[in-house]
């Protein structure tokens, strides 16, 4: 079976690699991909006062799916914990980028769907389920061939996939991954009289 699953994985790579050229996706960070999309859905209003309109643009956030395979770990514990530490150090690159990169600095909101169940809540993620339907539903077939794929750990290549959208806004990236510094000069530009 493992003849199978490399097989998959490297069929899989080929399509990612085809999607991050086509929607020029940038690495940030050991583990993220991010690229710009338009907003076509309805207003949405953060608690921290941020509201996404349709037309706006929105930074997408995409897993590195093959640094996953890389994760060395024979535990699904041991896989999460690791990934938290990449994904914790990929969030710190996005804050920095977010606040010095032009491709990235005008974006007041990140977006993701991801197979993950709602989570996050931690780190400033804001989710909400996937309305039921045919999207769903394709999504977690999808979720499920690549965790299939690419999970280090084979206790987690069964996982049962629940998409779910994920939420960040600039200001909650700021406030949680930016630095002390970094921050203080974020707010002050943003209180200066115009």
């Amino acid at each position: 079976m493992d003849w199978l699953r490399s097989l998959v994985q490297r069929a899989l790579v080929h399509v990612d690699g085809r999607y991050q050229r086509a929607n020029h996706l940038q690495p940030v960070g050991p583990i993220l991909y991010v690229g710009r999309a338009t907003y076509l859905g309805p207003t949405i209003r953060f608690d921290d006062q941020t509201a996404l309109k349709t037309g706006d643009d929105v930074g997408m956030l995409h897993f590195n799916n093959v640094r996953f395979s890389q994760i060395e770990s024979s535990t699904s514990t041991g896989a999460a914990l690791r990934f938290t530490r990449l994904m914790l150090e990929s969030m710190h690159d996005l804050a920095d980028r977010a606040f010095r990169d032009p491709a990235f600095c005008d974006l007041s909101v990140f977006h993701a769907v991801s197979w993950l169940p709602a989570h996050g809540q931690r780190i400033g993620f804001v989710t909400r389920p996937l309305p039921e339907g045919l999207r769903k539903h394709l999504l977690a077939v999808w979720f499920r061939l690549l965790v299939w794929a690419f999970a280090p750990a084979p206790e987690s290549r069964g996982a049962r996939p629940d998409p779910h959208f994920y939420w960040l806004t600039r200001k909650t990236l700021l406030q949680r991954f930016a630095g002390k510094e970094r921050l203080r000069r974020h707010q002050h530009v943003e209180t200066r009289p115009v």
